[in-house]
Formats: structure tokens, C-alpha cells, sequence
């Protein structure tokens, strides 16, 4: 807190305070803006603030004139009173800028940390209050605690949470929390956790959490810019940042390490049964992490809604159970000396009788027993004396009926209330289980104000609601929370309407939630903005909340929430007039298309299928050129012929764009993609390359950025490895920056790409240490986004790497982890190192071919070896045209070893011919160095001597430091058989330089180094 002559200025609360004499507070009125003028003058005290230093520091990146100060300077001097002539706050210096003049003292500020309502006395609940208050000693001691606390509707899993929670602040315990919300809002990645965060950042160590936010989680600070300080705003534009979960994932543990660094913290998810699978993700990263962190966390859900989220919460209990990671209290109905505890009932056998009853029609629900007891005292069949239930009248004549459900006990608790309060609970149903009085209070016909009064009637006598907690409007205005005693109550609520009030309920609710929350947050509020949207069959609307909602699950990377959201919009569609469902409908396609094609589902082909049938009906040729693409893509992973005939139709459509950029991306990727599947043309490179400048020099740059980033593909594939890296880098970031709105660019694809791109470019760069980081960052990135296909062929390229450093024991350790051997062992890979696509499978049976050969089973080896060759010439698939390099180098080398020479000799020529047609200068010069093996072993030096000369030349030419190190020493092995011993001493010292550069790559200690000193021997 600031002070300063009678005001006193809140930057956690954003909120302005006059002081009077007598010490009493009153909200003074000020813009957002003009009080972010007035913190920063406040902040800097008695320095003269120039108007350049302001504009950085409260608009940084956004183009302002410097007039735009005098308004909001002006605006303060009106909040405060001051006078420009007679200054008292703020002193004008013109042309420079201000000076904040008056004395300013900082205020202990009070811990504004969550405070739960005072919850009533648990009854039979001890065992399980113990186990969270043994949980919690655990953590403190820096052994984090993962707690489940579950059970059915109305079982008490709230009372036993908050009364547990209620005592932590005197325990030097912090407590943050986030709620799950059914509808919309459960399909948002890490929705409960943003929620908690926003509620930390708006606590007493506000600061301290937005630092570590900027430091070390960088990916969840940029989630929450829109409530950070300007300062810590301008902070975040200056940090690098790629999205991606499995980095939001580590992040967020690293954050808790911070924010229990000095006391406890406990973190509570509510209904988690209504969970995003990214939370989910992110518990299960925090249980498996193995730290010391001082963070115990909560989670309720209702079991008996475990659908909700699919198999997934289930799944993931099961396993850290099975695991002991976490600890599990299961709430059951109460028993009958605790239903006795509460009605205090004695040990009469009346008494008893009455317990029994009690029991007999609650079932043991803490829920239930409440609301019969309250019917039962409204018809004066029992009363209340202090706490103590009693019956009025004998057992035998409490003919009461209990409904077949507790709806009609609610309904008759709700007919009770008086019309007025019946159209707030009402509204409020509409909201959800928690809202505030602004929200809901033009759908029930009252000011917010009176909202708020009825609330508080019901509140102090806990009345089918309770409080909540205290939320911070845009303005900066406090308002309270409130939250049903069970969503139960809001159902009954919501099913008592009338669908055309309750329609225009939800119109009006979702107008005033459009008004609460400025542009930065609203991507927070859209799956709630969505809900409220299509419940008032506004559905244009409720889609273009939900488009909002579909762009943080790009963001987020979190596939299995963007087709959840993908469904819904789906289901919303269908509403739409006939032109406007169809267009929306071909929006969707394509954003579930890329999504399935990232994750290489077999489902891809038939929504590229779908999607460009549709766009030919509403002739859109650009879009159709883009399904074509994408189904080319799909269609390549069994059967490579197929996929170049829809390239060529893209191709093809793209005559019909007049728009030279966008003509130009469709002809470029086309030619680039047919190269990729098919093998190196020469005139479908000059394609793409005539196609770079219109491309270049397009206006709309993430159209220049994909272009480029598939370009770096033929980079990789033409020796241009540096340019590939340099490419993937600088273009990726514009991508994942801003093009996730945009369903065109596919950018779970282009991630695909760069993350696979760039070991494989470090491994042919010789750079082999760099290449194994890679390796394992991307491994993080794809397990953690579950994608299996990237996996398999990620360990495949690995495993390239280690077949050219000649460990070949490890080579065929990843073969067994990726199933080949299962037939022999027994042993099934793990789901997400299954390969399934024939391209991964032929991948790992190269790989398993090569190992045979080295690992004493030479026969066997080659006999993989050839079998797979012929496989991959009668039905290609994607990249078989270049793992046939590398196939025909080993079996070659394997048949020279073997001494069939005749054998060795005909996969060289095919290895030497197949390379002509390409401009790769790693596999043009390992082509004729194996070549010349064979000729020096028929004693043809002449034409050894000619093969090893080209080769010589390609490397001096371009280099290939994969390549070079072979190549040389082959050069000496030849110049000594023909007695040159100059130029074989020459060729030596080459060759022992070039593989020793490659050996440093490696890091120290690895035994990547012992095997290719083995193999250069």
C-alpha cells in the first residue's frame, strides 16, 4: 500500500482510497489507465518522469502519441483534487514531463489470502480431516502430498475441504484455489490452474508470484499477461518464449518450488470430474516429479461423475495409486451414531428410532439429511431446540413421503422463498455454481446492488447458497462471491424455468460477462461466454467464444481439449442457417483435420476428404488446395503414388488463386511435398525456388513463415543443413506467436517438423552432441503430448545417429524398445513407442537389419536387409527414396564383408545410380566411397582411383562432415595400395581430423565415444 496525503493507492486491488480525519475509507472513481499513470508517478516519488519513460513503461509496443497523457494526467488531478497552478500530488515540467510531489509512505499490506467461510462442525468425518492434516506435516517437511477427495453428490466433500483450509493461515500455510465448471469451461486447458494462479498474482505476494512467473514459467506467465502489472508486462515482452505443454508442464512445478520456497502451499482443484485432460496432464507430471517442494494438493471430485472427463481422471487415480503417489479419502454416507451426533439425539429407544428413520431416508447424504430435516420443520413434524432435533409427533405418524428424488424436497425448500429471491436463485442458476451479484442481476430484474442484499439474507442462515470468496471486477470494484450449497440445487433451479426465460436469462448474463471482462482476459472467459451464448441460441455468438476457446488449446498445445471443443462447436454448428453452417463447418474441418494429421490419426484422411469436397461445392480453391495437401500428407503414410496425385491436383488449384502469395504458398508446398514423399526433381526444386520471392515478398508474414518452414525440409534434403536450422528457428516463432487462430497453418505440424528437423540436421552437421540434446528435448515435447507417431520416429532417427557412431548394441536396444523383437521375447512396447504407420515400421526393421549385421548375425541381417528393400521399391511410402541410402550403404558393406563381392557390388551400383538423382552430398559421396571399397577389393584401382576422386571433390565442394571422415580414409587405403605413401599420409591426417571433430562433438563420458573410436579402428 501507498499513502500520501489523505488517499491511499491499492495496486493489488487496483483500487484509489480517500482517507477522511476520522480514518474512514471511500472509493475514489479513476480509470484503469489513470491509475496506472498515478501507481507508476507514485512509485517514483520526487523524479521527474518524462513522457517517453511513461509511454515505455504503460504502452510498451503499442504505438501512442505523447498527448495521450494529458487526459489521463488530467483525470488524476480531478480524482485527487490538485490544482495545476497550485500543485499538491502532481507538478508538470513542459515539454519533459511530471513529477509526483507530494510524501508517500508504504503500508504493511494485509495478507488477502483465501478465506473460506466458517464451515459448520464435521460430524464423522475425523478419520479424514486426520489423513489431510498428516498429508499436510508430510509437505511442510518437503515431501509433497497429492491428495483425492471423492465421493457422491452431497456427500460432504466441501465442508471436510474448507474446514480444513480454514485454519492455514495462522499455520505459516498459504492456500490458493481453482474450480473445474461443467459445460464450456471443463474443455479449457489448465482452467482450474489459470484460476488459481489469477487468484495468487491478486494476493498479498502478488509480486513475488508474477516474478517467478517471469523467470521460470515463462509459458504460464504469457497465459496470464493480461492481469499482470504493466511492469512485469513489459518484463515478459523481453523474455523468448515456444509454448508447448510438456515446457508448461515442468514450469509449473518449478513455479510451485518458488512459491513454497518460504512456507507450505496448498493448492485445492474443486469437481475435478469436470476437469480439462491438460489439468489432469499437469497432476500427474506433479506426482511423478521427484522433489522436496513444500506443496500438498487437494482435489475433490464427484465419483459418481467419472464420464465426465471419459476414462481419463479414472485412469489417472488408478495409476498413482498403483504408484503411491497420492493419498485417496473416499467419503461415504454417515453412520447412525453420526446422523445421532447430529440432531444430538439421546440414547432413547424413541430417539434411536428417529436416527434410524433419518438414516433409512438420507441414505447417509449430509445433503439429504439437511434438506429432509428442513422439510420436516417447515411442516412441523419436528423442531429445533439449539441444535437439537426432536420428532413433534410419534414415528408412527410421520407419513411424510420422500420423493423419488431430492429435486422435489428442493423444490419445496425453493416455493418457500418469496417471489423476488425465487428470480435471483433463479438467474443465478443460469450463471453457474459460483457467480456474482453483477452478472445475474438484469436477468433477474433487480440492480446489482439488491442482488447482493438478497444474497446476504439467504447467506446468514446458509439458505441453498453460501459465501464464497471475494472477486476484483475490470474496473477494480470488490465484489462478493457466492456459491450453491450443491450443484444439485442449481439443477432443480434451472429445470423450474421455462425454456424462453431461461433463454433470455442466459442473453442477458451473457452480455454483462462480455462487459466484465476487457479483451485480454476474455480468452479466459470464453468457454463460459460460449455456454451462456448457446444457451441463448445466440449461436454465431456461442461459435465465436468457442473459436477464442479453440486458440488457447492450440496455444497450449493440448490436442485432446482442442477436439473436445471441436465437438461442441460441431454440435453448435448445426444450428447455423444453410450457407452460414456450411462455411463454419468447413472452419471446423480443417482445424480437426490439423490436429488429426499433427498427431498422424488415420482419421485425417477422411476429414481432408470431407473438407475438400465441401470447399469444392462452395467453390473456395484456395481451401481445397489446402485439403488436398493435407489428405497428400495422410494418404503418404501407406502409399506414396496416391499422395503425389492429390499434390498435383493442389498444384493445379492453385492456378485458379489471383492472389500471388497465397498462389505461391500452394505451389511451393505442393513441389515440396512431392520432393519429400517422392524423391529429389530437379524441376519441382525450381519450383519451389522460383516460388520463394512472391512468397517472400507477401504481405501476410505467417504465410511467408510456413511457406518457409516447409521449405527448410528441402534444405535438410540438399546438404543445406545450417539453412535448415537457421530456417526452422526464425520462422517458428512467428508461427506459434500467431498463427494458432488461423486452422491454414497447421502448426502442431510445423512443431512436428522443426522438432524432428533439427537433430536429424545437427546429426548429418556433425555436431553430434547437439543432435542427442535435441533428441531428448523433443522426446519431453512428444511424450508429453501423448503423440506416439513422432515418438516411434523420433528413436528411429536416434537410432541413425547411433548406427553412424557404430553402437550397434544400442541400435538394437531401441529396436526391442519399439516391439521388433516381441515375436522372440515376448516383450510388448509401451503405447506410446508402438509404431503403427509403415514408415516407422520400415524405419526400425532398417535399423534391426543394420544391428544383425554388426552383432554376429551377418546372414540374418542381410537377409532383413533385402527383404526390406524390396518391400520399399514395390510399395513406397513417404521417405523411402532416401532411407534407400542408407539401407543399400549398410547392405552393401554388409555383403563386402561377407565376401560376395558380385552381391556388393550390384546394391553398390544401385546405391551410386539411386544418389545421382539427388543433389545430397552426403550420400552422393558415401555412394562412391563404398563404391571404391569394392573396386579396391577387385583390384580395379583404376576405377577405384576415379570413384574416390569424385568423392574427394563433392566434400571440398559443399562438405559433409558425416561423410568426410570415411571418405578419407578410404583415400588412404587406396594411395598406399598403389605406393603413394605422400598422399596416403596426407588422407590419413584428414581422416584422423575430421572423425576426431566428431568424436569432441560428443559429450564427455558418453559411450557414443568408446564405439566410434571402435568403429574409425
Amino acid at each position: 500500500m501507498k499513502e500520501f496525503r489523505s488517499f491511499r493507492l491499492d495496486p493489488a486491488n487496483h483500487r484509489l482510497w480517500r482517507i477522511s480525519d476520522e480514518g474512514e475509507s471511500a472509493p475514489v472513481a479513476i480509470t484503469a489507465k489513470a491509475f496506472d499513470v498515478l501507481r507508476y508517478l507514485v512509485e517514483h516519488a520526487g523524479r521527474l518522469i518524462s513522457h517517453e519513460e511513461l509511454l515505455e513503461a504503460l504502452w510498451s509496443g503499442v504505438a501512442v502519441q505523447p498527448e495521450v497523457l494529458k487526459g489521463h494526467v488530467l483525470a488524476i488531478r480531478n480524482a485527487l483534487g490538485d490544482d495545476v497552478q497550485r500543485p499538491r500530488y502532481i507538478e508538470t515540467h513542459r515539454r519533459r514531463g511530471y513529477r509526483f510531489i507530494a510524501d508517500v509512505t508504504t503500508t504493511q499490506k494485509t495478507d488477502n489470502r483465501l478465506t473460506h467461510v466458517a464451515a459448520p462442525s464435521l460430524i464423522g468425518r475425523a478419520m479424514p480431516l486426520g489423513i489431510l492434516r498428516e498429508a499436510l506435516t508430510h509437505a511442510r517437511k518437503g515431501q509433497p502430498k497429492i491428495v483425492f477427495v471423492h465421493g457422491e453428490a452431497g456427500i460432504g466433500k466441501t465442508t471436510l475441504v474448507e474446514t480444513f483450509c480454514r485454519d492455514l493461515s495462522n499455520q505459516h500455510t498459504s492456500l490458493s484455489f481453482g474450480r473445474c465448471i461443467e459445460g464450456f469451461s471443463g474443455a479449457e486447458p489448465f482452467y482450474p490452474i489459470i484460476e488459481a494462479l489469477s487468484r495468487l498474482i491478486k494476493g498479498a505476494n502478488g509480486n513475488k508470484v508474477q516474478d517467478a512467473l517471469i523467470t521460470v514459467a515463462p509459458s504460464w506467465a504469457y497465459q496470464l499477461a493480461g492481469i499482470l502489472s504493466r511492469e512485469h508486462r513489459a518484463l515478459l515482452q523481453k523474455v523468448a518464449h515456444i509454448s508447448a505443454r510438456s515446457r508448461m508442464l515442468g514450469e509449473f512445478c518449478d513455479l510451485l518450488e518458488v512459491i513454497a520456497e518460504d512456507e507450505a502451499f496448498v493448492l485445492l482443484l474443486e469437481d475435478l470430474h469436470w476437469s480439462d485432460f491438460s489439468t489432469l496432464d499437469l497432476i500427474s507430471a506433479f506426482a511423478r516429479r521427484k522433489s522436496s517442494v513444500k506443496v500438498m494438493v487437494i482435489a475433490t471430485y464427484r465419483s459418481d461423475e467419472w464420464a465426465a472427463r471419459g476414462p481419463a481422471l479414472k485412469q489417472l487415480v488408478n495409476e498413482l495409486m498403483l504408484h503411491r503417489l497420492c493419498d485417496s479419502i473416499h467419503l461415504t454416507g454417515l453412520e447412525q451414531r453420526d446422523v445421532a451426533e447430529y440432531v444430538q439425539a439421546d440414547d432413547s429407544d424413541e430417539e434411536r428410532s428417529f436416527v434410524q428413520l433419518l438414516l433409512h431416508r438420507s441414505s447417509g447424504n449430509p445433503l439429504f439429511l439437511g434438506t429432509i430435516l428442513d422439510h420436516l420443520h417447515r411442516t412441523q413434524l419436528v423442531s429445533n431446540d439449539h441444535g437439537r432435533w426432536k420428532n413433534n409427533v410419534p414415528l408412527a405418524k410421520i407419513h411424510f413421503e420422500i420423493p423419488e428424488t431430492i429435486s422435489h424436497v428442493v423444490e419445496t425448500k425453493i416455493g418457500a422463498l418469496d417471489d423476488e429471491t425465487q428470480r435471483v436463485l433463479e438467474a443465478a442458476s443460469a450463471v453457474g455454481n459460483i457467480f456474482n451479484p453483477v452478472v445475474p442481476a438484469a436477468a433477474a430484474g433487480v440492480s446489482a446492488r439488491r442482488f447482493e442484499e438478497v444474497c446476504e439474507t439467504l447467506c446468514r442462515t446458509r439458505t441453498l447458497i453460501h459465501r464464497h470468496n471475494v472477486d476484483k471486477l475490470e474496473g477494480g470494484e470488490v465484489v462478493r462471491l457466492y456459491r450453491f450449497n450443491h450443484s444439485l440445487l442449481r439443477e432443480v433451479l434451472l429445470n423450474r424455468q421455462g425454456p424462453l426465460r431461461l433463454a433470455q436469462s442466459h442473453a442477458l448474463i451473457g452480455k454483462e460477462l462480455e462487459r466484465s471482462y476487457p479483451s485480454e482476459l476474455s480468452a479466459h472467459a470464453s468457454f463460459e461466454l460460449a455456454e451462456q451464448f448457446s444457451n441463448a441460441h445466440e449461436w454465431s455468438k456461442g461459435l465465436t467464444y468457442l473459436k477464442i476457446a479453440l486458440q488457447t488449446a492450440k496455444r497450449r498445445f493440448a490436442h485432446q481439449d482442442a477436439l473436445a471443443i471441436l465437438d461442441k462447436a460441431d454440435e453448435i454448428a448445426t444450428r447455423l442457417s444453410d450457407g452460414e453452417r456450411e462455411l463454419m463447418q468447413m472452419t471446423l474441418l480443417e482445424d480437426r483435420a490439423s490436429i488429426y494429421a499433427a498427431n498422424h490419426d488415420m482419421r485425417a484422411q477422411q476429414t481432408f476428404s470431407g473438407l475438400a469436397e465441401l470447399a469444392e461445392r462452395l467453390r473456395l480453391p484456395d481451401v481445397q488446395a489446402r485439403a488436398e495437401l493435407g489428405l497428400a500428407f495422410a494418404l503418404s503414410w501407406r502409399d506414396a503414388a496416391t499422395a503425389v496425385s492429390h499434390l498435383e491436383n493442389a498444384a493445379r488449384l492453385s492456378d485458379e488463386q489471383t492472389e500471388p502469395q497465397l498462389k505461391a504458398r500452394i505451389k511451393s508446398s505442393s513441389a515440396i511435398w512431392r520432393i519429400w514423399i517422392g524423391g529429389w526433381d530437379p524441376e519441382l526444386a525450381k519450383v519451389c525456388e522460383e516460388n520463394l520471392i512472391p512468397l517472400r515478398n507477401g504481405l501476410d508474414r505467417q504465410i511467408t513463415a510456413w511457406g518457409l518452414i516447409e521449405y527448410s525440409m528441402i534444405c535438410l534434403i540438399s546438404s543445406r543443413y545450417r539453412e535448415c536450422l537457421e530456417t526452422v528457428d526464425t520462422n517458428l516463432q512467428i508461427l506459434v506467436r500467431h498463427a494458432a487462430d488461423r486452422p491454414e497453418f497447421n502448426i502442431f505440424r510445423a512443431i512436428w517438423m522443426a522438432h524432428l528437423g533439427r537433430p536429424w540436421a545437427y546429426t548429418l552437421l556433425g555436431e553430434w552432441g547437439h543432435a542427442l540434446r535435441e533428441f531428448d528435448a523433443s522426446e519431453a515435447l512428444f511424450v508429453g503430448n501423448a503423440n506416439r507417431y513422432s515418438i516411434c520416429t523420433l528413436e528411429t532417427l536416434r537410432g541413425f545417429l547411433y548406427m553412424m557412431a557404430g553402437d550397434f548394441q544400442a541400435i538394437k536396444d531401441i529396436c526391442g524398445k519399439l516391439g521388433f523383437y516381441q515375436d522372440k521375447t515376448g516383450h510388448q512396447p509401451a503405447a506410446l513407442y508402438t509404431p503403427m504407420l509403415t514408415n516407422e515400421i520400415r524405419h526400425c526393421t532398417l535399423l534391426a537389419g543394420v544391428a544383425e549385421t554388426r552383432l554376429e548375425n551377418l546372414d540374418g541381417g542381410i537377409e532383413i536387409l533385402k527383404k526390406l528393400e524390396r518391400e520399399m521399391l514395390e510399395k513406397p511410402v513417404i521417405t523411402d527414396w532416401y532411407w534407400l541410402f542408407v539401407l543399400e550403404w549398410w547392405l552393401a558393406d554388409a555383403l563386402l564383408r561377407s565376401g560376395d563381392i558380385v552381391q556388393a557390388r550390384l546394391y553398390g551400383d544401385r546405391m551410386l545410380d539411386r544418389s545421382e538423382r539427388t543433389i545430397e552430398i552426403t550420400w552422393r559421396a558415401m555412394a562412391r566411397e563404398l563404391r571404391c571399397r569394392i573396386a579396391m577389393t577387385e583390384n580395379d584401382l583404376e576405377r577405384a582411383a576415379l570413384l574416390i576422386h569424385d568423392a574427394l571433390r563433392l566434400i571440398e565442394m559443399m562438405g559433409a562432415p558425416m561423410a568426410e571422415w570415411r571418405v578419407h580414409r578410404t583415400a588412404a587405403q587406396l594411395s598406399r595400395m598403389q605406393g603413394d605413401s605422400t598422399h596416403a599420409a596426407l588422407h590419413e591426417q584428414l581422416f584422423n581430423k575430421k572423425a576426431q571433430r566428431l568424436l569432441e562433438s560428443l559429450p564427455a563420458g558418453h559411450r557414443l565415444q568408446e564405439t566410434f573410436a571402435h568403429l574409425m579402428a
